[in-house]
């Protein structure tokens, strides 16, 4: 593992509890968060010092912020009458 890959997986396992620390991710990575997420999963797998615990709590971190976003759908709070 380089030494960018154990920068990235310390980020994550000292930013996790806090929802992931996304906006620290471009300044110091100079990558987006997207980008950061999809290179950090991968290196869950091969890095042999992490424990189970960690890699499944920082594997669902990744998923999640990985995950399309779908737009709220609205609710029409209004009554439309229709002629009947």
């Amino acid at each position: 593992m380089t030494k960018d890959e154990l920068a990235m997986l310390d980020f994550a396992v000292k930013w996790a509890p806090f929802g992931g620390g996304d906006e620290h991710i471009l300044p110091e990575f100079g990558v987006y968060p997207a980008v950061f997420y999809r290179r950090l999963q991968p290196l869950l797998t091969h890095h042999p010092t992490v424990n189970d615990s960690v890699r499944r709590r920082l594997d669902e971190l990744c998923t999640l912020k990985l995950a399309p976003t779908h737009p709220a759908k609205r609710r029409s709070y209004s009554r439309v009458r229709t002629a009947g």
